[in-house]
């Protein structure tokens, strides 16, 4: 039995999956934001400005495409603001399009929506309706499973900045990935970079990926984390069709070339790490160092079908950057 998980034959395309523009709380204009962006060699842009969808599609090229989305947020407190009432909890999900011309915002609330005048907010609440947003697992749930349905998907951003902790987030179903690694919380003096947040969901068997993401304000919020998309499809469908199938990895630093599942071993090969590991449902693990920390490496790792129940893998370079595969269920490696 042999399964390619991430496919060293196929392209990769570097993407930020959270930012924000002058259309809400950035300095940039889109432009300007994929101009940045482009010179760094993204070629996939989620622009994720607040509260309400935007059809960015404009900015598109043959290197660039603009996903259509944006951030929504659930506070315990809807009409109080976190930078008075700092220790509210708050949920924010970006909403991911699978269509670039869907720009019905999921659970509109006017509330919330501080970016545009009275006159564009009421010609969204005609189109899309006014919704009244709890912060709960109920009601989170409710939204998230809205806006499954009208052909999104759907990511639990920067839980550490949120102050939620698991026994709010696994009350929450229905999520594509959780966001692992902030840059913008990081740079603002937050740690936020917890793999372990998504072994949560996945030890409750609730399958979920992850995404690194710059969450871009400003020129200080810039290329800390990405996702690598492992496709030859460069079209919008193409690059929603492989986050949805989770062919991508996140990453701070280090490059992933493969991932290939053979004969009950996993065969990883890596560029820029000093050691590879392999995490799982149980407290099995395994660390192999790299033989070339800077150039190429493959590392080599038994998996146990009957017992690990999913398995998933970080490579870490010297100065603690890492690249984290999503997790890949055995039963579907497997076909159990």
């Amino acid at each position: 039995m042999k399964k390619v998980l991430l496919d060293s034959s196929l392209n990769y395309y570097k993407a930020n999956l959270h930012g924000h523009t002058t259309e809400s709380d950035g300095v940039m204009t889109p432009a300007e934001v994929k101009k940045l962006y482009k010179n760094e060699g993204y070629s996939v842009i989620a622009f994720t400005d607040h509260e309400h969808l935007i059809d960015n599609s404009y900015l598109n090229d043959d290197g660039f495409i603009a996903l259509t989305a944006c951030e929504v947020a659930i506070k315990e407190f809807p009409t109080m603001s976190t930078l008075v009432k700092t220790d509210m909890k708050v949920c924010h999900l970006n909403f991911i399009s699978k269509r670039a011309d869907n720009v019905d915002t999921p659970c509109y609330s006017s509330v919330y929506d501080h970016f545009w005048n009275e006159g564009n907010k009421d010609k969204i609440v005609h189109s899309c309706g006014e919704y009244e947003r709890v912060h709960s697992g109920a009601g989170i749930s409710e939204m998230i499973d809205i806006a499954n349905k009208k052909g999104f998907l759907v990511t639990y951003n920067h839980p550490r900045w949120s102050l939620e902790n698991a026994t709010d987030y696994l009350g929450y179903k229905g999520l594509w990935a959780v966001e692992i690694y902030n840059t913008a919380v990081n740079r603002d003096g937050i740690y936020e970079y917890d793999i372990n947040i998504m072994d949560d969901f996945l030890r409750k068997d609730m399958p979920i990926g992850c995404v690194a993401a710059d969450d871009s304000h400003n020129n200080a919020h810039l290329f800390g984390g990405w996702v690598m998309i492992n496709t030859d499809d460069f079209t919008y469908d193409g690059i929603i069709r492989a986050l949805e199938s989770y062919n991508f990895y996140a990453s701070t630093g280090p490059e992933i070339k493969s991932l290939v599942i053979e004969d009950n071993k996993a065969i990883l090969t890596y560029v820029g790490g000093e050691y590879a590991t392999i995490s799982c449902r149980s407290r099995r693990s395994k660390l192999i160092k790299a033989e070339n920390a800077d150039g190429e490496n493959v590392a080599v790792f038994d998996i146990l079908p009957d017992k690990d129940g999913y398995v998933r893998f970080d490579v870490v370079d010297g100065k603690g950057r890492r690249a984290n595969t999503n997790a890949y269920l055995c039963a579907d490696i497997f076909g159990n």
